[in-house]
């Protein structure tokens, strides 16, 4: 089942309009496992890293697909005690989800909260220092996912992914998970199904590459962690190809 990658298989998160109160128990889901497994912590750290690596007391980040920020709230609580200056937009496409994340940030000004679809960032070219995609580059097809990164190389120096990893361990325990903990239907649906839909690190590093990236490296981290970096192209690449 898990040989290759289940596009057939879709996700209720993706539906155009959801009960509130359902997305609202799912996105706490989220948060809830990514804290659990170590991910918030670890993607906090690796940002906070390949932001200390441009020698600068600032950066700036591009969070797209951010869904409730938890992500970028973490990145800028641990910038916050590393002595770091972060200015965060964080996107997502859908209107409820945005209103979610903006009453998660309050208190928190170098974070904006903004509604743009992945697949059509109005930013100009290297407006951010990193670009930054969590938990979300398996809802997207293959072509779709490749001009989500193309997207974000166009617009950040850098590139992170963070994602669910396609593989049975990850498949099983997710279901035990979200059955052990007490969780909404929809996150027990959905967590299963974004596995099946996930890519594994040798199909990522082929979408960067398609995209147009450079200096890809694609790995998995425990506990079944994807992780994709890359920079994005020289601006000569980019005025060639623009």
């Amino acid at each position: 089942m898990l040989a290759s990658r289940d596009d057939q298989i879709q996700e209720l998160l993706d539906a155009e309009n959801l009960d509130d109160v359902a997305l609202r128990l799912n996105l706490r889901d989220i948060r809830r496992i990514n804290a659990l497994l170590g991910w918030t912590a670890f993607t906090a750290r690796s940002v906070v890293q390949a932001a200390r690596v441009l020698g600068r007391s600032s950066f700036t980040l591009l969070d797209v697909c951010s869904g409730s920020a938890d992500i970028p709230l973490a990145i800028a609580r641990l910038a916050r005690r590393r002595g770091l200056r972060p200015d965060i937009t964080a996107t997502d496409y859908s209107a409820q989800i945005v209103a979610i994340a903006r009453s998660q940030v309050s208190g928190y000004p170098e974070i904006r909260i903004e509604q743009y679809d992945a697949l059509a960032l109005p930013y100009a070219p290297g407006s951010f220092d990193i670009a930054l995609c969590t938990l979300a580059m398996h809802h997207f097809s293959p072509d779709m996912a490749v001009e989500v990164l193309r997207n974000m190389g166009q617009v950040a120096r850098h590139v992170m992914v963070f994602d669910a990893l396609r593989d049975p361990l990850a498949y099983y325990g997710v279901q035990i998970l979200t059955h052990i903990i007490p969780m909404h239907p929809m996150t027990r649906h959905d967590a299963p199904a974004s596995v099946r839909r996930a890519y594994r690190a040798a199909e990522a590093k082929k979408l960067a590459e398609r995209a147009g990236l450079s200096t890809i490296h694609a790995h998995v981290d425990f506990p079944f962690r994807l992780v994709l970096t890359a920079d994005g192209p020289s601006p000569a690449d980019f005025a060639a190809r623009v």
